[in-house]
């Protein structure tokens, strides 16, 4: 060792270099003991010396060292490594490095660095080594080489878009979905700057755009933006901002994530323009409505519903509260009654008493319902008012309908309910009872009819509803929803809705669309009876009460209703005759004023029209709907429709033969047609003229068996067989409407 004498010789005058060779036994021992890197001295490849820190490294021992061939410690796939040492020697270079991994004695795996020096002692070539222990510094490398693969990946397959922009604002990387989202390729757009992808309004309004990034407090807030595609498209994007760098006050550069939000863009406008609308079309109600927010305070209000209370002005009840319009004694019970509706999720309706604005009181029945966001939450609350003397009267008018009505809406194949004004169910019939499972005394007078309703078509139909009450035409009376049975089964339903006049109810056809429906024909020979039945009650009733007449005329009104809401219904079956029935009802109406039937017939003809399909209810709809020619057995099944009409309509006593011509509409003067294969002077003229519209309107239309065959070609179809086939002066008034007085399908019937 270096002892101290040695040291004590030293000082600041000493020449260390004269005295180290003196010292250089003791001062190699040293180093070599105290090394941080593992040192090894070879003979031949044999190990002959090895240091405390080498001996760590591996983990042996000097003895089990010592003799031991120095490859055997390096792994089989690095041990090229020695040779090429030993190659860079003899091209005199002594700086030669390189890493391999070993295996240590507890058979461990360790990356180490080595650098190797050759010297001659005693006439033999000995190897004097360095080991240094490179393990953590490797693992470090390849993790960093691992995130640096795992976020280039990520990068790359992010579905939104992603960019790398420098503080210059000059585009350094961005991945696919970026360029896919503005329709630029990679060479397009890196080097180029941001601001040129940005739409021009955007880029006025953001001239120091890098300053607005910088200074952004939360770069986690999105800025809503728009860019400008290659094709000329704006994208609304959010763009969430990330200041890379050593502050934020000194980035190097920033991430910039896109996130496409031109949707969500339109559906926000989508929904102000629907908020307008609202509020427009309840600021214009003829209906006394007011919309109320969940703690029960006015936010709009019809004029009807001012004019009803006395007011002028919508400031005068803007922000108060329902209750403070509700006379003392009921307010609070009115309150609560509302709220727990809400909270049961079921809309009913209260009788109060509201103070006027004049001093006086009015006697109303208030209706509650309301408005679900797209999450089923209630948004907003819809009040309206009936008084209370003129409902009586309605309910009145409505009993007397719906008892004439009830026992042939009973008996009927088709689903049918009729709803009250606030959605609850007044009558179903056995159809509807068969459609949901529940019995007819578990649904009347206690249900709404939301509650039959799928949860993600809720919002929409109370939409329907709200519209409908509001602005009865700006809601469609024929749409599709799912309805939910008692099992929990949703099925997929058609419904058609009319209302019923003077009764404030609605009647309501459905049509489940999940396979065929087979009508009971027995079901149907009973309507007869039943509405001979019905027709009786009405004539004592028209004994007993004075307005019997009008009754009787509001239930042909709701019975006719009706049957047109199924004619629709099965209409709605065949897509490709959707309309079919409606513009033969003009034609037929157009061809019986023409040749001067009485106002009272022309109503007749044009009633049986509309329905004169009714029985494609027979008819499966893989038939209805095929395309190409059909066969003769498919033929036949659709030649039952005309009877199949028949046997719906003939249990109804019109005052007009619908029953009969709609029966004989495919029948032929010289008794080729069907179903019975009548001829002329036993085909009464209603069907005469029906068969020559239905003939017509056929030809002219576009079938899934054929094209359109055009009005010309039609015309001279019925001219050709004048006589034979069809009435004479049916066909000669039906040519004279094309060919002289230009009647088209796409007029309205009301121009003839």
């Amino acid at each position: 060792m270096i002892g101290s004498n040695f040291m004590d010789i030293i000082s600041d005058k000493t020449d260390v270099l004269k005295i180290l060779p003196e010292a250089a036994e003791e001062l190699c021992s040293a180093l070599f003991r105290n090394s941080p890197a593992g040192i090894y001295i070879t003979r031949n490849g044999k190990f002959i010396y090895t240091n405390i820190e080498f001996r760590h490294v591996t983990g042996y021992s000097q003895d089990e060292l010592y003799g031991k061939d120095y490859r055997r410690l390096i792994n089989p796939r690095y041990r090229q490594k020695p040779k090429q040492n030993i190659a860079s020697l003899f091209a005199e270079d002594d700086e030669a490095s390189h890493e391999f991994k070993i295996t240590t004695r507890d058979s461990k795996k360790r990356w180490v660095s080595e650098k190797i020096t050759y010297f001659k002692y005693g006439g033999n070539w000995l190897t004097l080594g360095h080991w240094l222990d490179i393990s953590e510094h490797h693992a470090v490398e390849n993790a960093w080489r691992e995130a640096e693969r795992r976020f280039q990946s990520a990068f790359e397959d992010l579905s939104s878009g992603l960019t790398i922009i420098s503080t210059d604002g000059i585009f350094l990387k961005a991945n696919k979905s970026f360029y896919d989202m503005i329709g630029y390729e990679e060479k397009e757009v890196l080097e180029s700057r941001f601001d040129e992808v940005l739409h021009p309004d955007d880029r006025r309004a953001c001239s120091d755009l890098m300053q607005l990034f910088v200074s952004l407090e939360k770069p986690e807030v999105p800025v809503k933006k728009r860019l400008l595609c290659k094709d000329g498209r704006t994208v609304w994007v959010a763009m969430s901002i990330s200041l890379i760098g050593d502050s934020q006050e000194d980035p190097s550069y920033f991430m910039v994530h896109f996130q496409d939000i031109t949707e969500q863009k339109r559906v926000e406008e989508g929904l102000k323009e629907e908020d307008q609308l609202y509020h427009s079309l309840i600021n214009t109600s003829l209906e006394p409505i007011a919309v109320l927010d969940l703690d029960l305070h006015v936010t709009h209000v019809s004029q009807k519903f001012l004019s009803m209370l006395a007011y002028v002005k919508n400031s005068d009840l803007l922000g108060k509260k329902i209750g403070g319009f509700i006379i003392p004694g009921e307010r609070d019970k009115g309150e609560i009654q509302i709220l727990e509706m809400i909270i049961q999720g079921i809309p009913g309706k209260l009788e109060c008493g509201l103070l006027k604005n004049d001093g006086g009181t009015l006697p109303v029945e208030m209706n509650i319902s309301w408005i679900n966001n797209d999450k089923g939450t209630p948004m907003c609350v819809v009040c309206s008012l009936r008084d209370q003397s003129e409902q009586k009267q309605a309910d009145a008018v409505a009993r007397e309908v719906m008892s004439q009505a009830s026992t042939a809406l009973q008996s009927t194949a088709t689903a049918i309910l009729i709803l009250n004004e606030d959605t609850t169910i007044a009558m179903v019939n056995a159809a509807f009872e068969k459609m949901t499972g529940y019995t007819r005394e578990e649904i009347e007078g206690k249900k709404s009819w939301i509650e039959f309703v799928a949860r993600e078509d809720q919002a929409r139909l109370k939409r329907y509803y709200l519209m409908r009450r509001l602005d009865p035409g700006s809601a469609p009376d024929t749409y599709q929803f799912k309805l939910t049975d008692r099992q929990g089964n949703v099925k997929n339903v058609l419904i058609n809705v009319s209302p019923i006049p003077g009764a404030n109810k609605t009647v309501a056809a459905l049509l489940e669309q999940n396979g065929f429906q087979v009508v009971d024909i027995e079901k149907y020979e009973q309507e007869k009876r039943a509405l001979r039945e019905s027709e009786e009650r009405c004539h004592l009733l028209a004994d007993n009460v004075k307005d019997a007449q009008e009754n009787l005329s509001k239930l042909e009104k709701t019975v006719n209703g009706t049957i047109e809401a199924m004619a629709r219904i099965e209409e709605m079956r065949d897509p490709y005759t959707s309309g079919h029935q409606e513009r033969i009802a003009m034609l037929v109406g157009a061809i019986a004023r023409e040749m001067g039937l009485p106002d009272d017939q022309v109503k007749g003809i044009v009633f049986a029209a509309r329905i004169h399909d009714i029985g494609k209810v027979y008819v499966p709809m893989e038939i209805l709907g095929k395309p190409g020619k059909l066969n003769e057995i498919e033929w036949q099944i659709i030649r039952t429709h005309a009877e199949g009409s028949y046997n719906v309509l003939k249990s109804i006593e019109f005052r007009w033969p619908i029953a009969e011509a709609v029966l004989q509409h495919h029948e032929r003067l010289d008794g080729s047609g069907y179903p019975k294969g009548l001829t002329g002077k036993d085909i009464i003229l209603e069907a005469k003229i029906l068969m020559v519209a239905d003939v017509v309107e056929a030809m002219a239309s576009y079938r899934p068996y054929r094209p359109s065959m055009g009005i010309e070609a039609a015309l001279e179809e019925i001219g050709r067989n004048s006589g034979v086939l069809y009435d004479v002066d049916v066909v000669k008034t039906c040519i004279k409407l094309f060919r002289e007085k230009g009647f088209s399908f796409e007029r309205a019937a009301g121009d003839f």
